[in-house]
């Protein structure tokens, strides 16, 4: 059965106890934590306490970098993570976004990306890992210190632990990542909305990718990443899904990405949102960018409606065989009693009908906070 995810982005950590058990009361089956530093709170320590208040909960990053954190760190992070929680955990990792803007870069190039993973892989597995001479350009020389004896090699010695390898999952929007994806990591999660063509798309370059490397699908996961407002008014519903439609939609042209099954009209309204992006309002409703999504985009990355509506939707998306859809529960920047009432109908209405063998939650857990 498709796992339903949630993901935390954006909010004070004073939010997070309460945040914790509300995810477990709606019954998600896991967990993401966003890890932009300047933006969102530290993402490991959330995690510490999310295995800490919750033992049902799986847990990852939605998304890690490898700019910002170097390989040995994350893995030894996640492995810990994974002792701490008994086998909870997925590590995502993308090629870096808010957290990496916020200290003026962009994305990661795809070949130094690629040997990342590579690097990361090993350090997870507990394999010694060559070192790398960009890691320590700016640091003076250990052979100039003269010590009896150094390391030869990294590598985390306390792996492996008593749980199995955190498995890999890379965030992708574009062929080229894809690729590296399918053939590099455990598992996949899309950022390419909501259109089921556009999803199939995605699935078939894995797929291609897989086959030419020589890999089955065993252990490989997929996973999509679904912006969803559940509102009984279908403009409002919108209106509060533009700033993450359009957050998601840009990342189908950054760096002059490929189309894909996109016409030259989607292509160029999405430029139109990258152009109007304002990263200090990173996904934010009532935004330049969130200005700058016509219906059509919203409705091609979002899913924003009454709970009907939203349910066919999310249905004909499950039925991809997605192993996760991971659908954050908050829009960023919206108006609370809005907030509430699409929480509200996300939880009571959209979940359980997504599931029906599950149980429903015994009683919704109000947030009043503002988003």
């Amino acid at each position: 059965m498709t796992e339903i995810w949630t993901a935390f982005v954006n909010r004070p950590y004073a939010d997070f106890e309460r945040t914790i058990a509300f995810v477990d009361e709606a019954r998600f089956d896991g967990l993401f934590v966003a890890d932009s530093q300047n933006i969102m709170p530290e993402a490991w320590v959330l995690l510490a306490t999310a295995a800490r208040l919750s033992a049902r909960l799986k847990l990852g990053t939605f998304v890690t970098n490898p700019m910002t954190r170097h390989a040995a760190v994350t893995a030894a992070a996640a492995a810990t993570l994974q002792e701490a929680s008994d086998g909870r955990v997925i590590l995502g990792v993308g090629r870096g976004d808010s957290s990496v803007a916020y200290l003026g870069y962009g994305p990661m190039k795809l070949g130094p990306f690629a040997a990342y993973l590579d690097r990361l892989q090993a350090y997870l597995r507990g394999e010694p890992v060559a070192f790398a001479a960009e890691d320590g350009e700016n640091a003076g020389s250990l052979a100039s210190l003269d010590y009896g004896q150094v390391p030869k090699s990294s590598r985390i010695e306390w792996l492996p632990g008593a749980q199995p390898k955190v498995p890999l999952d890379i965030a992708a929007s574009g062929p080229k990542v894809i690729a590296l994806g399918a053939t590099k990591a455990d598992g996949i999660t899309f950022g390419l909305g909501v259109d089921p063509e556009r999803l199939r798309w995605g699935l078939d370059e894995a797929r291609r990718a897989r086959m030419a490397a020589g890999l089955d699908d065993g252990g490989f996961t997929t996973s999509a990443l679904v912006s969803v407002v559940v509102h009984p008014d279908r403009d409002t519903a919108r209106a509060m899904a533009a700033g993450s439609a359009a957050s998601i939609g840009r990342w189908q042209v950054m760096q002059g990405g490929a189309r894909g099954n996109m016409d030259e009209a989607q292509y160029e309204a999405l430029q139109r949102v990258q152009r109007a992006y304002d990263m200090t309002r990173h996904g934010a409703t009532g935004s330049s960018h969130a200005e700058a999504a016509s219906p059509d985009v919203i409705d091609r990355f979002a899913i924003a409606g009454p709970p009907d509506h939203c349910i066919e939707r999310l249905q004909a998306l499950i039925q991809l065989g997605f192993a996760r859809i991971v659908i954050p529960y908050r829009s960023r920047g919206t108006n609370p009693a809005d907030q509430e009432l699409a929480t509200r109908l996300l939880v009571e209405e959209v979940l359980p009908a997504l599931r029906p063998a599950a149980a429903s939650p015994a009683a919704h857990q109000k947030e009043t906070h503002d988003a």
